[in-house]
């Protein structure tokens, strides 16, 4: 369970206040800070490379890309068929 303290004199001091209002450190047990640093794995931006960030940014742009794409050439080709083209 995470704890409150204070520097007094050199040493660290539990005190009364809850975690949310501490003003000092925060101690923690290992299982909790295990927690911690697997949550702030997630958005360290240090985790990938310059290279990877920019293909996976490109993968999800591209893919939005060639959806639309890919979408709007089956529109054009099913709108082709419509009856009201024939009325010429």
């Amino acid at each position: 369970m995470a704890t409150c303290t204070q520097l007094e004199y050199g040493e660290l001091v539990p005190t009364a206040q809850s975690i949310e209002d501490c003003t000092g450190y925060v101690l923690l047990e290992p299982s909790e800070y295990q927690q911690f640093m697997l949550g702030a794995s997630l958005f360290d931006p240090n985790a990938i490379s310059q290279a990877q960030a920019q293909a996976l940014f490109m993968s999800g742009f591209g893919l939005v890309i060639i959806s639309y794409l890919v979408a709007w050439g089956y529109g054009v080709v099913i709108n082709w068929f419509h009856p009201e083209h024939d009325k010429t």
